[in-house]
C-alpha cells in the first residue's frame, strides 16, 4: 500500500513512518526542511518537498497513495499564523486527498477540542468547546472541516483525538517537560491529583494503524488514551526521578495558590519589559548591537510563536518608552507560572474513557506508565537530555 504521512518529521508522524516501513508499507512523507527529517533518511522512503498550505505540493505528494495520514500542523511562526496552517492546511489536505481518489485520511486532532473539562468521565458524546488557544481552538476547527469531507462522501476519514503523548522524541510532555523541571520548579495543581491521562506514543501509532483499516471507523472521532488512571502528580514524578537527586523540582499549590503566583509573575514581567524597553529607546549603541545579534533574532521567533498576538502588539507600542524598575531576583529555582486555563486543566480530574476505541477500532494499549517511561528514560540519557 502507498501511504502519505504529513507531518513526519515530527515526534508521532516519525514514530508513525517507521511502524509503517516495518510493516512493508511504500512510504511517502511530505517535508517542508530535508533536515528536520534526518531521523528518517535511513528508511527507503519518497521524500516530497513541500507544504501542506500548498495545494500543487500535496497534489503531487499524493498521487497514487491509498492512505493518508495527516499529522502536520502549525509550528512556526505567530500563534495566528500557526492556527492558519491547521485550518487550512486539513482543509487542503483533504481536497487533494479526494482528487486523488485516497481510500482513508487518518486525521490527528488532540484531546482539547473538548475545551475546558470536568470532573469525571468524558468519552466522544461530550460537546466540543473552544479552550481559548490557538493550537487547540485551530484543532477544532480542522476536525470541523475534515467530518464535512467525510459525511458529504469525498473522502473517507477518521478522527484520533490523544491525550497527553510522550515518549522519545516528545516534545511538550516529554522533553518540554524535563527542561521545566532543569531549569525551574513545576507547579502540581492541588498536589498533582488531577488526571492526565498519558498516552505512550506507541500506543497512538497503533491506534493510527488500526484507524487505517477498520471501515467502522469512517466518519468517527476517537479518544486515545492509556491503560492507566494517571496523575500529573505520577507524569511528574517519572521525570524528576528521571533527573536524579538535587533541588525539589515541584511544588504543590492550590488553583487560587497558582492564579496568585500567575499574576504576581504578570506583574514582575511588566516591569522588567518597561526598564528593558526605556534602555533599549534611550542607549541607540546598546540597541543596534543587540538587534545584530543571531541571539536575538532567534529570541523574535520564539517570542513570535509563544506569545499572543495582542502581547506582541503590545510589546511593539511599547518600543518607543516605559519605566519601573525589574523585579528583584529570586532566589532559589524559580516557579514556573501556569496560565490560568492551565491551571484548570491541571486541576480536572477527567477520566478519558477509551471504550469507543476498544469497540470499533479493537485498540488496546499495551504501555502502562511504568514500561513507558523506562523506554523514554531510556531515549532521555541517548539525547542528553539528563
Amino acid at each position: 500500500m502507498k501511504v502519505l504521512v504529513t507531518g513526519a518529521s515530527g515526534f508521532i508522524g516519525g514514530r508513525l513512518v517507521e511502524r509503517l516501513v516495518r510493516q512493508g508499507a511504500d512510504v511517502r512523507v511530505l517535508v517542508r526542511n530535508p533536515a528536520s527529517a534526518a531521523r528518517l533518511a535511513r528508511f527507503p522512503l519518497t521524500f516530497h518537498l513541500g507544504d501542506v498550505t500548498n495545494a500543487a505540493d500535496l497534489e503531487k505528494a499524493v498521487q497514487g497513495c491509498e492512505l493518508v495520514f495527516h499529522c502536520a500542523y502549525g509550528t512556526t511562526g505567530s500563534q495566528k499564523r500557526r492556527a492558519w496552517v491547521n485550518r487550512v492546511g486539513t482543509e487542503r489536505t483533504l481536497e487533494a486527498a479526494h482528487k486523488a481518489g485516497v481510500k482513508r485520511v487518518v486525521y490527528l486532532s488532540t484531546l482539547m477540542v473538548y475545551g475546558q473539562t470536568a470532573d469525571g468521565d468524558l468519552d466522544e458524546t461530550a460537546p466540543r468547546r473552544r479552550f481559548g488557544n490557538a493550537y487547540s481552538d485551530s484543532k477544532l476547527d480542522a476536525e470541523g472541516i475534515a467530518l464535512q469531507y467525510s459525511r458529504s462522501g469525498r473522502v473517507p476519514v477518521t478522527i484520533l483525538q490523544p491525550t497527553a503523548v510522550y515518549g522519545p522524541y516528545g516534545g511538550v510532555w516529554t522533553a518540554q517537560s524535563l527542561a521545566a523541571l532543569k531549569t525551574g520548579r513545576v507547579i502540581l495543581v492541588n498536589g498533582g491529583d488531577g488526571l492526565a491521562n498519558a498516552v505512550y506514543v506507541d500506543d497512538l501509532v497503533s491506534a493510527m494503524l488500526l484507524a487505517a483499516e477498520k471501515d467502522a471507523a469512517v466518519g468517527e472521532a476517537f479518544l486515545i488514551s492509556g491503560p492507566d488512571a494517571v496523575t500529573w502528580r505520577d507524569l511528574y514524578g517519572r521525570f524528576a526521578r528521571m533527573l536524579g537527586d538535587g533541588p525539589e523540582r515541584t511544588v504543590s499549590m492550590t488553583a487560587e495558590e497558582a492564579q496568585a503566583h500567575y499574576r504576581q509573575h504578570q506583574r514582575e514581567t511588566s516591569r522588567f519589559h518597561q526598564e528593558f524597553l526605556r534602555t533599549f529607546k534611550q542607549d541607540r549603541g546598546f540597541r543596534d548591537r543587540l538587534m545584530a545579534t543571531r541571539e536575538l533574532m532567534a529570541l523574535r521567533e520564539l517570542a513570535s510563536s509563544v506569545l499572543p498576538e495582542g502581547l506582541q502588539d503590545r510589546i511593539k507600542e511599547k518600543m518607543s518608552g516605559g519605566g519601573g524598575k525589574p523585579a528583584p531576583a529570586e532566589k532559589g529555582l524559580p516557579i514556573h507560572p501556569l496560565t490560568p486555563q492551565m491551571i484548570g486543566f491541571f486541576a480536572a480530574k477527567t477520566r478519558v474513557r477509551i471504550d469507543k476505541a476498544r469497540r470499533l477500532l479493537g485498540y488496546e494499549p499495551a504501555f502502562p506508565l511504568q514500561r513507558g517511561m523506562e523506554l523514554t528514560e531510556q531515549w532521555a540519557r541517548w539525547a542528553n537530555l539528563l
